[in-house]
């Protein structure tokens, strides 16, 4: 699969069509990477499209996910107000999972990730 096919995924839950689903998807993994453990990155990771999947490869984290500290990152880093945040950090990880689905059970892809990272994408 391609980033196109991902970036589409995305693009059919973003909730504003002035955001670009590429740009949104770049920012949300690499948020995700600095709070991911380098295991649970490269797991996730080489299921993406190369060049997206090495952004989750260098994760850095200790694995602790805050969802909340996420939403105000992704806020800042998009200069959205916390509720467009939620909104547009909930439509990747959905495109996200939705991409993964023919490729990987949606219980392995959860069991993956930190809890609060698992209940915004379930």
């Amino acid at each position: 699969m391609t980033p196109s096919e991902l970036y589409d995924h995305v693009a059919a839950h973003l909730p504003d069509g002035e955001l670009d689903a590429a740009r949104v998807t770049r920012h949300v993994l690499t948020a995700l990477a600095a709070r991911l453990t380098p295991a649970e990155g490269a797991e996730l990771g080489t299921e993406l499209p190369e060049e997206l999947g090495h952004i989750l490869a260098a994760a850095h984290g200790t694995g602790r996910l805050d969802r909340d500290e996420l939403i105000e990152h992704m806020a800042e880093a998009l200069d959205l107000d916390d509720t467009d945040a939620e909104e547009t950090l909930t439509a990747v990880l959905a495109g996200i999972r939705e991409y993964l689905e023919p490729v990987m059970p949606i219980e392995q892809m959860l069991a993956l990730l930190p809890p609060d990272l698992a209940r915004l994408m379930s």
